[in-house]
């Protein structure tokens, strides 16, 4: 891989939004544009196509992120998301959502051993029926996107100084995208073009954050 510059992002960012944009119309397809509740089924279906663009943006906003020093950020305590404006109807959900950057490096395995009961333990009382899943909170996660959609520069900026403030904190981990196990890129449905694209922006973002030192 090498490293882009300016130019080449330039040339390669209208036609990644694109292809965000028309993955976020295809989870509002599914999902639909009213908060209803959803068969499990469906939340897993939006999230196959929710999960890779949500992954593209933040991948693509990094690229585009400006490489701020630590003279030019008031180095702060800050893990929390960046924030983005949101019309006021995603604040109906209580706090106002925000587009998460960063991306967990996953879950320790489960286990999955055989569970002990002795003789005299009570049983326990049967669990209530789960109840179905509303789209309230995948709208919210479309509607954040869509913000970042709608003015990549001004989130990218934001972007540049969040890790900006990791970098000069010390964070272990200043970039936190998961380079080595992207969200939806694995998925064996996820279509080619845009399995494409994802891989692509997860190398030269990857190179960006490796990159050796001038």
């Amino acid at each position: 891989m090498f490293p882009l510059d300016q130019q080449d992002i330039d040339h390669i960012a209208p036609d990644c939004w694109q292809r965000i944009t028309s993955l976020v119309g295809i989870a509002l397809h599914i999902l639909g544009l009213e908060d209803t509740p959803l068969p499990r089924g469906l939340v897993a279906k939006a999230l196959l196509v929710l999960k890779p663009a949500e992954a593209m943006a933040r991948r693509l906003l990094y690229l585009m992120a400006p490489d701020l020093t630590v003279s030019s950020v008031k180095a702060r305590a800050s893990g929390r998301p960046v924030p983005v404006a949101l019309d006021p109807g995603a604040r109906q959900y209580g706090q106002a959502t925000r587009f998460r950057f960063s991306e967990p490096l996953g879950h320790a395995p489960k286990n999955n051993g055989p569970r002990i009961r002795f003789f005299n333990e009570p049983l326990r009382p049967p669990k209530p029926a789960p109840q179905l899943p509303t789209s309230a909170p995948l709208l919210a996660r479309i509607r954040a996107l869509q913000a970042v959609i709608d003015n990549p520069e001004a989130h990218a900026k934001r972007v540049a100084r969040w890790l900006a403030r990791r970098r000069a904190k010390g964070h272990p981990r200043p970039v936190s995208l998961a380079f080595l196990k992207v969200p939806g890129l694995a998925r064996k449905c996820l279509l080619p073009e845009v399995k494409e694209d994802l891989a692509f922006l997860n190398e030269a973002a990857f190179y960006k954050a490796n990159a050796p030192p001038d």
